[in-house]
C-alpha cells in the first residue's frame, strides 16, 4: 500500500464528471477517481476550508463514530472490479480493529475530516482511465486549491440563499433585522414589497 494524499479536484474530460485527484506521499504515483456530484461538493469543502452551519453526512458519520468512541485509523483504496474501484475504512473501537467496505469518495471525504491516512493498493496505479494529473495545471498539481471551486461557491450560494430566507421570514413576521442600519432596513423591506406587491400582509 502506497501512502497517497489528495492535490485536488478536477473535471473528466470525456463525461464532464468530478474527479478526485490522489498523489504519493513522498512519491511520484498518482490516481485520479471518479466521483459523485455531492461527494465532489463534500471534499471541496474540506479542501477549501469551508464550514456551514448544519453537518453534512461525512460530518454525521464521523461524529456518530465520536460518539460512540470509534477512531477511523484511515482508509484504503483496495481494488477495482468490473471498473469500479473499492475502498475500505479501518476503524479502532477500543481494542476492536474493524474493517468495513465503502465507496472511494466516501472514504476520502472521511479521511480528510477525520485527518486520517489515505492507503492505495500499488496495483491499482495507471488503471483508471479518467483524466490525470498531467492535464492539471502545474501549479495546481502539488498543492490544495487556494481558490474556491465551483462545488464550494454552490455552498456558499445555498448558504447566503439560506441567511436570505431567514432575514425575509423575520421581516414578515414584523421582527427587526439583527444589527441592521435603519436605512438598508427600509431599503429592504421596500425591495420586498415591490416583488410582492399583492400580498395581503403589507410590512
Amino acid at each position: 500500500m502506497l501512502e497517497m494524499r489528495v492535490t485536488g479536484l478536477g473535471l473528466d474530460a470525456a463525461s464532464k464528471t468530478p474527479v478526485v485527484h490522489l498523489r504519493q506521499v513522498d512519491g511520484e504515483a498518482r490516481l485520479s477517481i471518479l466521483v459523485g456530484a455531492m461527494e465532489a461538493l463534500s471534499i471541496s469543502l474540506m479542501l477549501n476550508g469551508e464550514q456551514l452551519p448544519r453537518p453534512l453526512t461525512h460530518d454525521l458519520l464521523l461524529m456518530c463514530l465520536k460518539a460512540l468512541g470509534a477512531r477511523l485509523g484511515g482508509v484504503e483504496i483496495c481494488d477495482m472490479r468490473d471498473g469500479v474501484y473499492h475502498a475500505a475504512l479501518n476503524l479502532r473501537l477500543a481494542d476492536k480493529a474493524i474493517r468495513l467496505d465503502c465507496r472511494p469518495s466516501d472514504a476520502v471525504a472521511l479521511a480528510l475530516r477525520a485527518q486520517a491516512p489515505i492507503f492505495v493498493r500499488h496495483s491499482l496505479l495507471g488503471r483508471d482511465k479518467t483524466v490525470g494529473q498531467d492535464d492539471v495545471p502545474a501549479a495546481s498539481r502539488d498543492a490544495v486549491p487556494q481558490r474556491p471551486d465551483a462545488a464550494s461557491d454552490m455552498a456558499r450560494q445555498a448558504e447566503a440563499r439560506r441567511r436570505a430566507d431567514t432575514l425575509t421570514g423575520m421581516l414578515l413576521r414584523g421582527h427587526e433585522l439583527p444589527n441592521a442600519d435603519p436605512d438598508v432596513e427600509r431599503r429592504y423591506r421596500d425591495l420586498l414589497r415591490a416583488l410582492d406587491p399583492v400580498t395581503s400582509r403589507k410590512m
